[in-house]
Protein backbone atom coordinates (compact mmCIF):
# COMPACT_ATOMS: atom_id res chain seq x y z
CA UNK A 1 0.00 0.00 0.00
CA UNK A 2 2.76 2.38 0.80
CA UNK A 3 5.30 0.81 -1.97
CA UNK A 4 4.40 3.84 -4.30
CA UNK A 5 4.88 6.72 -1.99
CA UNK A 6 8.15 5.22 -0.66
CA UNK A 7 9.48 4.68 -4.47
CA UNK A 8 8.52 8.78 -4.52
CA UNK A 9 10.51 9.38 -1.72
CA UNK A 10 13.05 7.44 -2.79
CA UNK A 11 13.07 8.96 -6.22
CA UNK A 12 13.66 12.26 -5.35
CA UNK A 13 15.99 12.02 -2.33
CA UNK A 14 18.22 10.33 -5.15
CA UNK A 15 18.34 13.81 -7.16
CA UNK A 16 19.13 15.94 -3.76
CA UNK A 17 14.86 17.33 -4.37
CA UNK A 18 13.85 19.50 -1.38
CA UNK A 19 10.74 18.61 -0.29
CA UNK A 20 8.56 18.56 3.07
CA UNK A 21 6.77 14.88 3.20
CA UNK A 22 3.27 14.31 4.58
CA UNK A 23 3.34 10.65 5.10
CA UNK A 24 0.05 10.28 6.38
CA UNK A 25 -1.77 12.00 3.43
CA UNK A 26 1.45 10.07 1.33
CA UNK A 27 2.26 13.21 -0.50
CA UNK A 28 5.20 15.53 -0.93
CA UNK A 29 5.38 19.91 -1.60
CA UNK A 30 7.87 21.30 -2.85
CA UNK A 31 9.20 24.36 -5.15
CA UNK A 32 10.79 24.28 -8.54
CA UNK A 33 12.09 27.45 -9.94
CA UNK A 34 11.74 27.08 -14.32
CA UNK A 35 12.02 29.62 -17.00
CA UNK A 36 8.83 31.70 -16.39
CA UNK A 37 7.80 31.26 -12.45
CA UNK A 38 8.59 29.46 -9.83
CA UNK A 39 5.78 26.52 -8.80
CA UNK A 40 4.51 24.85 -5.96
CA UNK A 41 4.29 21.14 -6.83
CA UNK A 42 2.52 18.73 -4.52
CA UNK A 43 2.73 14.96 -5.54
CA UNK A 44 0.24 12.45 -3.71
CA UNK A 45 -0.04 8.55 -3.74
CA UNK A 46 -4.54 8.22 -2.73
CA UNK A 47 -4.93 6.10 0.00
CA UNK A 48 -5.43 2.46 -2.01
CA UNK A 49 -2.27 3.49 -3.67
CA UNK A 50 -4.29 3.28 -7.08
CA UNK A 51 -3.46 6.58 -8.47
CA UNK A 52 -0.44 9.01 -8.42
CA UNK A 53 -1.09 12.82 -8.97
CA UNK A 54 0.95 15.92 -9.15
CA UNK A 55 -0.63 19.61 -8.89
CA UNK A 56 1.65 22.28 -9.72
CA UNK A 57 0.55 25.63 -8.19
CA UNK A 58 0.56 29.06 -9.76
CA UNK A 59 2.11 31.87 -8.36
CA UNK A 60 -0.60 34.52 -9.33
CA UNK A 61 -3.97 34.19 -7.76
CA UNK A 62 -6.54 35.01 -10.70
CA UNK A 63 -8.53 38.26 -9.20
CA UNK A 64 -12.06 38.15 -9.46
CA UNK A 65 -13.16 40.07 -11.85
CA UNK A 66 -10.56 38.25 -14.65
CA UNK A 67 -12.03 34.68 -13.69
CA UNK A 68 -14.25 34.49 -16.22
CA UNK A 69 -11.53 35.36 -18.61
CA UNK A 70 -9.13 32.72 -17.09
CA UNK A 71 -11.83 30.27 -17.17
CA UNK A 72 -12.39 30.51 -20.94
CA UNK A 73 -8.58 30.87 -21.17
CA UNK A 74 -7.69 27.52 -19.35
CA UNK A 75 -10.70 26.00 -21.14
CA UNK A 76 -8.77 26.61 -24.58
CA UNK A 77 -5.48 25.58 -23.16
CA UNK A 78 -6.84 22.46 -21.92
CA UNK A 79 -8.92 21.42 -25.34
CA UNK A 80 -6.32 19.01 -27.25
CA UNK A 81 -4.36 17.98 -24.10
CA UNK A 82 -3.61 14.37 -23.89
CA UNK A 83 -1.85 14.21 -19.92
CA UNK A 84 -3.28 16.78 -17.31
CA UNK A 85 -5.63 19.40 -17.65
CA UNK A 86 -5.65 22.98 -15.91
CA UNK A 87 -7.96 23.67 -13.30
CA UNK A 88 -8.81 26.87 -11.47
CA UNK A 89 -11.05 27.49 -7.70
CA UNK A 90 -13.43 30.08 -8.75
CA UNK A 91 -14.16 30.95 -5.25
CA UNK A 92 -10.61 31.75 -4.09
CA UNK A 93 -9.02 32.37 -8.21
CA UNK A 94 -6.85 29.40 -7.15
CA UNK A 95 -5.16 28.11 -10.32
CA UNK A 96 -3.13 24.75 -10.49
CA UNK A 97 -2.35 22.46 -13.36
CA UNK A 98 -3.01 18.49 -12.48
CA UNK A 99 -1.54 15.36 -13.92
CA UNK A 100 -2.56 11.40 -12.67
CA UNK A 101 -1.16 7.94 -13.54
CA UNK A 102 -3.60 4.85 -12.38
CA UNK A 103 -0.86 2.20 -10.92
CA UNK A 104 -0.94 -0.73 -10.85
CA UNK A 105 -0.05 -3.32 -8.12
CA UNK A 106 1.05 -0.23 -6.09
CA UNK A 107 4.07 0.05 -8.35
CA UNK A 108 4.98 3.68 -8.88
CA UNK A 109 8.05 3.91 -12.05
CA UNK A 110 10.62 6.32 -12.26
CA UNK A 111 10.07 7.05 -15.33
CA UNK A 112 5.94 8.25 -14.84
CA UNK A 113 7.08 10.46 -11.78
CA UNK A 114 9.78 12.27 -13.85
CA UNK A 115 6.88 12.70 -17.04
CA UNK A 116 4.21 13.93 -14.29
CA UNK A 117 6.25 15.93 -12.27
CA UNK A 118 7.75 17.07 -15.70
CA UNK A 119 4.98 17.70 -17.46
CA UNK A 120 3.27 19.74 -14.81
CA UNK A 121 6.04 22.30 -14.67
CA UNK A 122 6.19 22.48 -18.39
CA UNK A 123 2.61 23.18 -18.97
CA UNK A 124 2.67 26.16 -16.08
CA UNK A 125 5.58 27.36 -18.13
CA UNK A 126 4.08 27.59 -21.15
CA UNK A 127 0.72 28.60 -20.55
CA UNK A 128 1.48 31.37 -17.44
CA UNK A 129 2.16 33.89 -19.93
CA UNK A 130 -1.18 33.50 -21.56
CA UNK A 131 -3.04 33.49 -18.35
CA UNK A 132 -0.93 36.72 -17.03
CA UNK A 133 -1.54 38.79 -20.90
CA UNK A 134 -5.33 38.12 -20.23
CA UNK A 135 -5.33 39.66 -16.82
CA UNK A 136 -2.60 42.45 -16.97
CA UNK A 137 -2.70 43.13 -20.85
CA UNK A 138 -6.12 42.69 -21.85
CA UNK A 139 -5.54 40.56 -24.66
CA UNK A 140 -8.59 37.59 -25.53
CA UNK A 141 -8.02 34.88 -24.36
CA UNK A 142 -7.89 32.86 -27.32
CA UNK A 143 -4.97 35.29 -28.87
CA UNK A 144 -3.65 34.51 -25.78
CA UNK A 145 -2.94 31.07 -26.03
CA UNK A 146 -2.47 31.19 -30.15
CA UNK A 147 0.39 33.41 -29.32
CA UNK A 148 1.78 31.12 -27.01
CA UNK A 149 0.56 27.51 -28.41
CA UNK A 150 2.21 29.75 -31.45
CA UNK A 151 5.66 30.02 -29.51
CA UNK A 152 5.87 26.64 -28.72
CA UNK A 153 5.66 25.38 -32.53
CA UNK A 154 7.90 28.13 -34.09
CA UNK A 155 10.89 27.57 -31.29
CA UNK A 156 11.23 24.33 -32.97
CA UNK A 157 9.88 22.64 -30.86
CA UNK A 158 7.17 19.36 -32.60
CA UNK A 159 4.08 18.85 -31.27
CA UNK A 160 4.29 16.92 -28.48
CA UNK A 161 2.48 14.05 -26.11
CA UNK A 162 0.66 16.52 -24.40
CA UNK A 163 -1.44 17.70 -26.85
CA UNK A 164 -3.47 15.83 -29.83
CA UNK A 165 -2.75 15.55 -33.42
CA UNK A 166 -5.70 17.82 -34.60
CA UNK A 167 -5.13 21.12 -32.93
Amino acid sequence: MYAAYEKLIQHLDERDVSYLANGEGRSICADFRCEVGTYRVIAAVDEEGSVFQVFGYSPVRVPEGARPAIAETIARANFGLRVGKFEMDFDQGELRFQAAQILTDDSLDEAVIDRLMGTTMSMLDMYLPAVLSVIYGNELPKDAIRCVEARRCNSGEAESDERGADD
